[in-house]
């Protein structure tokens, strides 16, 4: 009796471990697929940034050469202000009427 006991309660225990692995493989395996897509998601955003940055430096480049009339440079003044430009070269372009 005691052993028929032992016995159910090990293949219980043993049914239960089974289907515990099996849940975990594929929450871990669901977690994985969307840390990925975080990641990616992230990383778009970073090359977004990383884009705008560079565009304002270009800008920012064209907009304080005075050896471009100044005409010529307001288009580029115009999409630094858009792209939410600020600091010593609005200051610069203010000052060097």
């Amino acid at each position: 009796m005691m052993e028929n006991l032992g016995i159910m309660c090990g293949v219980i225990l043993g049914l239960f471990g089974s289907v515990f692995s099996v849940v975990q493989f594929f929450s871990q395996r669901q977690q994985a697929a969307k840390d990925r897509e975080l990641a990616a998601k992230e990383a778009a955003k970073e090359a977004a940034r990383q884009e705008l940055r560079d565009r304002l430096t270009i800008l920012m480049q064209v907009i304080i050469d005075k050896d471009i009339p100044r005409e010529s440079r307001q288009p580029f003044y115009d999409e630094y202000i858009a792209k939410g430009g600020n600091g010593t070269v609005l200051k610069f372009w203010l000052e060097n009427k």
